[in-house]
């Protein structure tokens, strides 16, 4: 086979060194005598377009000053040029309704002249997808007359064919003919989004839409209305072919996306969605870090929810792939996990054994992370660690299970492996500084992950770092207990487990740290 296309292309070299020496320099006769022959031999297959820039600014300037066409060649550069600036200052024919009636009167009239006819309608086609109603630099009277030409090009779409040839963008038309109907996204119906993903590519294609018309952007935010409108199940079904028609579409994804947040975050219940996740951030970022503050069009709720579910997805990763936590009982991400809403940060200071390339899953962490990782700055290569920031304490978490966690008073100022900024995104960590912890400038609390015989060490931890309205919920929501808040009626405030309720002591452990006790006649935990 190789050889073959070796032979081939040697033989095509050949003929083309052939041909390029018998031609002359200069002399344009053989190249004109050879283009007259391929036009004879494409018969009707080729329509020609010499519609340069300058052509069309010419034509313009002389219709705007004379308000008369001189032919259909002159008509036909007009047409593709109505909603081109041109002038001092600078005016568009689309938004002068006088020129634009004399304009369409002119080629209404030559209709019967098929060829002729239906480049002019080519060009008031691009003309109509491109000119953009909504944009702030639109005129009232431009609104207007594309109004009249959408009905002009709705009425004339039937005179385009002949008999022998007809481009691919009549037979697009033809199968599309709701584009210049009212409503030219009524067919493309939510249900079929993943097969009219197709579709909207065919029509981009054969009609030569760009991505910024205005047509592209109903279509797209016709399916994501369309899915906003639905009930919570259906909505999160229809997010994963929602996202294929943004990446597709980029020019329009920051502003669906802002519409797919905002009913998301107003679900019953806004379970984490990876795939909405991971759009989220490539697109505008990490949701937290205040460089990317700008690029989150979204309600505070809405990021708020993201960063939740990257922060969570973040120390999932750290103990699930770095750490040497049993995947069977994950009993450090069951506990971090509840206080994920009231993490104000969350960073990573790693070793040289999470930096291998072979390593998908740990490629696939950096990345996600990125913008949260720093080197750690001794040799111990196979040290990696986990710091979660909150109001009053910095938490250091280390790969290996056996080593203790430090919890940083921050009122007594920052932790010292901190660089003089205070951010850890910038330089090296001393490993050697988070593990021994003790510093008069910034006090730790060492506490192991050692159980005793009246608390679990999630208990300590809990006790440590107090409960919040948020560690409550997220508590009642993972372990499926039921909570009531009797405090301001002069009762008491109970968690209950439900018959869905599954977990072991060392979960009941952090109800006790929190200050609650077990209350067996009431079947559930209270307090004062």
């Amino acid at each position: 086979m190789n050889h073959a296309l070796d032979q081939l292309q040697r033989t095509l070299h050949n003929v083309s060194q052939v041909a390029l020496g018998r031609m002359r320099l200069g002399d344009s006769l053989q190249i004109a005598h050879e283009r007259s022959m391929l036009i004879d031999w494409l018969g009707d297959k080729v329509e020609l377009e010499e519609s340069t820039g300058d052509r069309i600014v010419d034509a313009l300037r002389a219709f705007a000053q004379d308000q008369h066409l001189s032919g259909l060649r002159q008509a036909r550069l007009i047409c593709y040029g109505c909603t081109q600036p041109f002038g001092t200052p600078p005016q568009r024919l689309i938004e002068n309704s006088k020129l634009f009636a004399i304009l369409l009167e002119y080629v209404d009239r030559h209709y019967y002249r098929t060829r002729a006819f239906r480049k002019c309608y080519r060009g008031l086609l691009n003309s109509y997808f491109s000119y953009d109603p909504d944009s702030a630099d639109s005129l009232a009277e431009g609104r207007r007359n594309l109004e009249i030409l959408q009905k002009f090009l709705d009425k004339r779409k039937d005179d385009l064919e002949t008999a022998n040839y007809n481009p691919e963008w009549i037979a697009a038309l033809s199968a599309h003919r709701n584009l210049l109907g009212e409503d030219p996204c009524k067919p493309y119906h939510l249900a079929d989004l993943e097969k009219n993903l197709a579709v909207f590519d065919d029509i981009r294609e054969r009609l030569e839409i760009g991505d910024d018309s205005w047509i592209v952007r109903k279509i797209v935010f016709s399916q994501v209305k369309a899915a906003t409108a639905l009930d919570d199940p259906s909505f999160k079904e229809s997010i994963d072919s929602l996202l294929l028609l943004l990446i597709d579409h980029p020019l329009h994804a920051s502003a669906a996306l802002t519409l797919l947040l905002e009913r998301y975050a107003r679900c019953g219940q806004p379970d984490s969605d990876t795939s909405l996740r991971d759009f989220s951030i490539r697109l505008w970022g990490n949701p937290w870090l205040a460089a990317n503050a700008h690029q989150w069009q979204c309600s505070h709720e809405a990021r708020n929810m993201v960063a939740h579910w990257l922060k969570y997805h973040l120390i999932q990763k750290f103990f699930s792939i770095l750490s040497s936590d049993d995947a069977d009982n994950p009993r450090r991400l069951n506990f971090w996990e509840l206080y994920c809403e009231d993490m104000q940060g969350i960073y990573f200071a790693l070793g040289s054994d999470a930096f291998i390339r072979s390593n998908a899953e740990l490629y696939k962490l950096r990345h996600d992370a990125k913008g949260l990782i720093v080197r750690l700055a001794e040799g111990r290569k196979d040290i990696q660690t986990l710091i979660m920031q909150f109001g009053q304490h910095h938490v250091v978490e280390f790969n290996h299970y056996n080593y203790p966690a430090f919890f940083y008073d921050t009122l007594h100022g920052l932790p010292p492996f901190y660089l003089s900024k205070g951010w850890v995104d910038i330089g090296a960590l001393s490993a050697s500084k988070m593990s021994k912890g003790a510093v008069a400038a910034a006090p730790s609390k060492p506490l192991r992950h050692q159980d005793t015989d009246q608390l679990s060490w999630e208990g300590k931890f809990a006790h440590l770092m107090g409960a919040t309205g948020n560690t409550i919920k997220a508590f009642c929501r993972k372990y499926r207990c039921r909570h009531e808040d009797l405090r301001s009626q002069g009762g008491q405030e109970w968690i209950r487990p439900t018959s869905q309720t599954q977990c072991g002591l060392e979960a009941w452990s952090v109800l006790l740290g929190w200050g609650f006790s077990l209350s067996p006649d009431e079947q559930g935990y209270c307090r004062a």
